[in-house]
């Protein structure tokens, strides 16, 4: 049952942010995890662009630094638009430090350097060599999103808190966005299982938002609900998977 806040908190409004280093980096664990996704629409009802995921999280050094590596691959039933993501951050406070992605298309590569992106030179058939983007302040990446709110240092119901994110390539500044945990719930999973999850509210304007299942013992990302006019993006964690990818 998804159970709300019945009473008013006199809450303040957190700033998450990298110059802060107030993300809880322990919650984030080296493996894999995979997904299962599909777009609903609102009108018709109809089930579309239905997909498979994985997310690969590794701890290595590189020059000296210790840094987290992401790695995702998207694999859909028009093999055309399966994705490839590699993206380096750091260790401590989750500071971007290189972003890859490709597809059948194009590739796009991006090196950070503090306080501005710029299209990484170094990379063969970069389509965005010529890229370059000043920031005032150090964004979280949008790639990732799931490993971001994951580390989120949530207590309870009713907390508030605001976070940047940039999406890499992007022309437009980073964005603020509102974070609130709306709920808790007993998430159901496999062999009759329940996890105790908060249910986490990051709201992009008025029409668009997301709502994430994130499990409060071991900080998992299990369900994501991405609501727009059009419909429901779904995306749910899957478990005692072998899959050949």
């Amino acid at each position: 049952m998804f159970c709300f806040a019945s009473y008013v908190q006199a809450e303040t409004t957190d700033t998450i942010s990298i110059k802060n280093n107030n993300l809880r980096m322990a919650n984030l664990k080296e493996g894999s995890s995979k997904y299962l996704s599909w777009t609903k629409n609102s009108k018709s009802g109809r089930v579309s662009w239905i997909s498979m995921s994985e997310r690969v999280i590794y701890f290595k050094k590189i020059n000296g630094r210790d840094v987290i590596i992401v790695v995702q691959h998207k694999f859909i039933n028009d093999t055309s638009r399966n994705n490839f993501v590699y993206t380096v951050s750091d260790r401590n406070n989750f500071e971007t430090l290189y972003d890859y992605t490709s597809n059948s298309k194009v590739i796009e590569a991006y090196d950070y350097h503090g306080y501005e992106v710029r299209g990484a030179d170094t990379v063969k058939q970069n389509s965005r060599h010529n890229f370059s983007l000043k920031f005032t302040d150090l964004p979280y990446c949008f790639e990732l999103d799931v490993e971001t709110l994951r580390a989120l240092p949530l207590k309870n119901v009713g907390q508030k808190m605001t976070m940047a994110f940039y999406q890499p390539g992007r022309s437009t500044s980073p964005k603020l966005y509102p974070v609130e945990v709306i709920g808790e719930e007993q998430l159901p999973t496999v062999r009759n299982e329940k996890v105790d999850c908060w249910v986490v509210k990051l709201t992009s304007d008025s029409e668009n938002y997301d709502l994430s299942w994130i499990s409060k013992s071991t900080h998992e990302y299990l369900k994501l609900e991405s609501h727009d006019p059009e419909g429901i993006f779904y995306k749910v964690k899957l478990f005692n998977t072998d899959l050949p990818f």
